[in-house]
């Protein structure tokens, strides 16, 4: 119990040291692109999450449904849709375009636009990088480009970008180089080199809003005040209607039970490390205290059969007595039950008669006289009947012959 104790004190002081050396240490960002409300990271969303909660007029919902299972026609929402690659069939792209012409409007920001959906549009999307698993760091000091952001079809405007946001366009025809389409599709944000960062096309009674910039929609671009001019002009097209974001094309259905305490101590580097040197120490705890103690194995002994010992001193007993007529009313008990197991003949309670003696004497084999003679001589015996050593053995060897008598 005590040696418990001192594992555990010990275990404990280890993850408290480790957290506290940790603690106060510089923080390092993670520039991972997650779009997550739960991250607050660059490249999470969680104080963008914050911010339409407390700044959009109108109702508010975050899920992690498929668009096709959204419940968007009871309230009319309009839907906002933000991940890396968005992966939609063509019944999704059809349930999509569907809901749009009946007057929502959808904004997509994702850096990969399925072919199902660029198809119908006419676009394709080009990359200036396929790959930001381990994207730099965004610094102040990083090479900033200009983005001109159209805020009405006839007014530009110029705002600072960093480059490395800056990592797809869209392309098409000769039609699309200036701001208005005479298909009704308009551009919203363009590089100065002329590439398009951003459409807006005009479906029926709805709108379509495409954007190649989703680092833009994180807590790096709202916090930002270059960038967060950006994000709010492409999310003032789906003003004056409830907001639905869903997280499914970037976590998946099951991206809100992805939390777990594991994940929670992983999250946070002091907590990382003291959970990474407290498993150290148990592994170093485990692989010395763990080994087995050897004993030696002591030699266990068949048991000895003492039951003939025992009869000779149960006989040893009887004839330091000198009792042979009790040595006789005892074996006479057993040599009935043998008879009786063995003949079917019933010494206690048939009559002792002719027929008795002659069936007796038939089975076992013995003379008739002999048999009627011993059972004369054995019922004239009572227990305090005088009886020689040499009268019992006599009658025990004749009831030991009619016993064995036929084997």
């Amino acid at each position: 119990m005590k040696k418990r104790i001192i594992y555990i004190v010990f275990i404990g002081l280890l993850f408290y040291l480790a957290y506290r050396m940790n603690r106060d240490a510089a923080v390092e960002y993670s520039w991972q692109p997650t779009f997550s409300i739960k991250d607050k990271q660059p490249f999470g969303a969680y104080a963008f999450d914050k911010m339409l909660k407390a700044s959009w007029e109108e109702e508010y919902v975050h899920n992690y449904d498929r668009f096709e299972d959204l419940d968007l026609y009871n309230m009319s929402y309009n839907v906002l849709i933000v991940a890396r690659y968005l992966y939609m069939d063509s019944n999704s792209v059809n349930d999509l375009l569907a809901y749009v012409r009946k007057g929502g409007r959808v904004l997509i920001a994702a850096e990969f636009f399925p072919p199902e959906l660029t198809g119908i549009l006419n676009l394709n999307a080009s990359y200036f990088n396929y790959i930001y698993y381990h994207l730099p760091s965004v610094g102040t000091e990083e090479p900033i480009s200009e983005v001109r952001l159209f805020v009405a079809d006839s007014l530009k405007k110029s705002i600072p970008f960093p480059k490395k946001l800056i990592r797809s366009y869209f392309t098409a025809g000769d039609s699309l180089k200036a701001f208005h389409y005479w298909d009704s599709t308009y551009i919203v944000s363009e590089s100065k080199q002329g590439d398009i960062l951003s459409l807006r096309y005009q479906i029926g009674e709805g709108n379509l809003i495409l954007c190649s910039c989703p680092l833009a929609f994180t807590n790096y671009g709202m916090l930002r005040d270059s960038l967060n001019v950006y994000t709010l002009q492409h999310l003032s097209y789906l003003r004056g209607k409830p907001l639905i974001r869903t997280e499914y094309y970037e976590a998946g259905s099951q991206g809100e039970k992805e939390e777990s305490a594991l994940r929670v101590l992983t999250g946070e580097k002091p907590l990382k490390w003291a959970l990474c040197v407290t498993m150290a120490g148990v592994l170093i705890l485990m692989v010395f205290t763990a080994r087995r103690k050897q004993k030696p194995i002591p030699v266990i002994k068949p048991p000895v059969n003492k039951i003939m010992g025992f009869v000779r001193s149960i006989a040893g007993l009887y004839l330091q007595k000198n009792n042979n007529a009790d040595i006789i009313l005892k074996k006479q008990i057993y040599w009935g039950e043998e008879l009786k197991h063995k003949y079917g003949i019933d010494t206690v309670n048939e009559a002792h008669d002719y027929d008795f003696y002659k069936r007796v004497a038939s089975k076992t084999g013995y003379p008739d006289g002999e048999v009627r003679r011993l059972f004369l001589d054995l019922g004239a015996i009572e227990e305090d009947t005088n009886v020689t050593d040499e009268e019992m053995m006599k009658l025990i060897t004749k009831m030991n012959e009619i016993q064995w008598k036929n084997q």
